[in-house]
This record gives C-alpha cells, sequence and structure tokens, in this order.
C-alpha cells in the first residue's frame, strides 16, 4: 500500500499521537469506539467511528457527551444518511409536504447468506452489541426512518432468532410511538429467501408518500391519486455525492469548513437505543420508552 515501516504502528494511541495524522478512521469492533473517541479528542484529532455507535446504550451516552464538547469532529460512519432522495423526502415532510404525520408502515428485509463475508468476523459471532447482527445492520434502516419521521418516543417488539450464526436476534417486529404523536409499525429481518428490499410508507393529514430502498418515490394527493414528483427528483439529483463517497465527501466538508454532519452522535445514539429499548421490550413483553442522552 506504499505506507512506510516507521507509520504502521501495534498501537492505536501511537498512530493517533502521530503529528501526521489528522483524521481517525476507527475500524474496530465496536465496544471499542468509546475508547478511541476519547483518545482521538484528547489528541485533539478528528474521529469517524463504524456504526452502532456504541455496545450499550451507557457508553453510547458518554460518547454523545465527549463529542458535544469536543473542538474536533466526531462523526459516524453510518452511509445511508447520505442518500440524496430519502433526505429529500425528509426535506419535504419536515416542511409540511403530507401534514402532520398519522401512521407509518416500514418494512426492511434482507436476504440471509450463509457465505457472507460479514458473518466469519469473530466479533459479529460474539456480538457485545443489542442484538448483534440486528442492530449492527438494522441501524442503516434507521437512518432513512429518522429524518422523515422524526424521533421515537416508545417502542413494543417481537422478536426470533432464525440462523444460528446470526449468534443474537434476526427477525424483529415493533409498535412505534413517535414524539411527534403518530404511531406505526416497523418490521426487520435478515432471513428472507428473496431479493434485498426496504419500503416506507408515511401517511399524512394531507397526503401519503412512499419510498422503495432508497431510489423509488411516489406521493399520493388528499384524493388518494399520484402527485408529481419532478420536484422532488429534480432536488435530489443537485446531491454531488451520496452514500460512501457522500459520507467522506461530508466528512471532509465538516473538517475543512464546518459544515453539519449528516449523521450526529446523538442521532445515531437514538437508533442505538431504539434497538436497545426493542429487544428490552421483547424481553419483557411491555412497551418500553427509548432511552435519552
Amino acid at each position: 500500500a506504499g505506507i512506510p515501516k516507521s507509520a504502521i504502528y501495534a498501537n492505536f494511541l501511537d498512530l493517533i499521537h502521530d503529528p501526521n495524522v489528522e483524521v481517525v478512521d476507527a475500524i474496530v469492533p465496536i465496544q471499542y469506539n468509546k475508547e478511541i473517541v476519547n483518545a482521538a479528542i484528547a489528541a485533539n484529532k478528528h474521529v469517524i467511528i463504524e456504526k452502532p455507535i456504541a455496545h450499550n446504550v451507557e457508553s453510547a451516552r458518554e460518547i454523545v457527551l465527549a463529542a458535544r464538547e469536543a473542538k474536533t469532529v466526531v462523526a459516524i460512519a453510518e452511509n445511508w444518511a447520505y442518500h440524496p432522495l430519502v433526505n429529500t423526502v425528509a426535506d419535504f415532510v419536515s416542511k409540511g409536504g403530507i401534514g402532520e404525520i398519522i401512521n407509518f408502515t416500514y418494512d426492511s428485509a434482507r436476504p440471509y447468506n450463509a457465505n457472507s463475508p460479514y458473518l466469519a468476523i469473530k466479533w459479529r459471532q460474539s456480538p457485545e452489541h443489542p442484538g448483534g447482527y440486528l442492530s449492527d445492520g438494522g441501524v442503516h434502516g434507521l437512518a432513512h426512518l429518522i429524518p422523515i419521521l422524526g424521533r421515537f418516543k416508545a417502542v413494543s417488539a417481537f422478536a426470533t432468532k432464525r440462523h444460528g450464526i446470526h449468534a443474537a436476534e434476526d427477525t424483529l417486529a415493533t409498535t412505534i410511538l413517535l414524539a411527534n404523536g403518530g404511531v406505526g409499525v416497523a418490521n426487520f429481518t435478515f432471513c428472507t429467501a428473496d431479493i434485498k428490499r426496504m419500503q416506507l410508507e408515511v401517511r399524512g393529514t394531507t397526503s401519503t408518500i412512499r419510498i422503495v430502498d432508497h431510489t423509488h418515490l411516489e406521493v399520493l394527493d388528499a384524493s388518494g391519486k399520484p402527485a408529481s414528483i419532478d420536484e422532488l427528483l429534480n432536488e435530489a439529483k443537485k446531491t454531488k455525492f451520496e452514500d460512501v463517497e457522500g459520507e467522506m465527501a461530508n466528512l471532509y466538508d465538516a473538517i475543512r469548513n464546518g459544515a453539519q454532519l449528516g449523521i450526529t452522535p446523538d442521532e445515531a445514539f437514538h437508533s442505538l437505543a431504539f434497538y436497545a429499548a426493542a429487544l428490552e421490550s421483547v424481553e419483557s413483553r411491555q412497551v418500553v420508552e427509548l432511552a435519552l442522552v
């Protein structure tokens, strides 16, 4: 890779304190995120960590609080936060494009693949984060849901374990109360035999919006007839970079120009808090409110 031996370290602290290092990209098991974030902040270095933000709510909270006080950027590597059509829809809904949110349905289906390279990773086979593969992959969906729907207040849930290699729950069915008063259901599974597909339908007081994956959009007016989506599609096309490229472009812009992050540590905390609350509900068979920072 052309990296000199003098720049290869066995200790991450030595790497962070290298004067030539400006940004730390922490691609490590989730349970080490907090330690690396704290070390990077102390060394006055920018840092980007993998999702979910931490392996438990307490550590996630500590990361958020540290990030709020940091003079450097603390970013989350969540590429789904950089899907232009989703972000355009989120802006449209937040500005009253469908009126007040009444109800929503979300379905996230991912096919089971015994040969997936992700399943071969040891820390995924013995996960310390809530739900293991469920929250690890499932937070992607929340990077779509939260910007569009707003924050979640409470959840009740059921879950099943289908494939032992997932080492935890791999299908989750939830009923959610939104902070804005809307209600809905969200289903997540990593066990399907068919194609990968994510579909969201949000019903408002004036219209309904449907988005499939992050590429297909439909808006229905108050009479249930299709409305023009040209303006929304044209707005989404203005985004120069998306997905992982958008993530990296945003990180650069945040560091160099003080731009707002596409997903903040606070928002990443909320995603983890959802799965923690949902899995607590699975165990208790009770409605559980999401933890707050």
